[in-house]
């Protein structure tokens, strides 16, 4: 798990795989406020897509954990706030929803203690798939 903000720490994460650079070049050239939410916008083919979201946050026993077996999930916060719980994969709980192959997800049980990680406006968290995560959280 990576945690930084846009405007100060993409230099040298982007060296660690040329599709992270890429996506930060896209959230710096693109106005994200602008753009509808709920859908998804093709960057690079299967490469590379950004899922725009809008949503609220919830208290930590309404959201599970989850985790991507073949994509990095970058999570960037246009405006508010919100917490995301982390834990490595191999921490996780029983798998609570089997995988879903093609949305590339699946649920787990709560560890039993996850990393709190608070984030706002200009933040991101980049997930690599030995990461467990719970984003939404309040």
């Amino acid at each position: 798990m990576i945690v930084d903000n846009l405007h100060t720490g993409t230099c040298d994460y982007g060296n660690m795989d040329c599709r992270l650079a890429r996506a930060f070049e896209w959230l710096k050239a693109n106005d994200l406020k602008a753009i509808t939410p709920d859908q998804l916008v093709v960057i690079d083919g299967d490469r590379l897509k950004a899922q725009i979201l809008a949503y609220s946050t919830f208290s930590p026993d309404e959201v599970m954990f989850e985790a991507h077996r073949s994509y990095i999930d970058l999570q960037y916060i246009v405006e508010g706030r919100e917490i995301i719980e982390w834990a490595p994969l191999a921490k996780l709980g029983k798998i609570k929803v089997p995988d879903d192959f093609e949305k590339d997800l699946v649920f787990f049980e709560d560890p039993e203690r996850p990393l709190r990680v608070h984030v706002g406006a200009g933040d991101y968290v980049v997930l690599f798939p030995t990461d467990g995560h719970k984003p939404r959280v309040m």
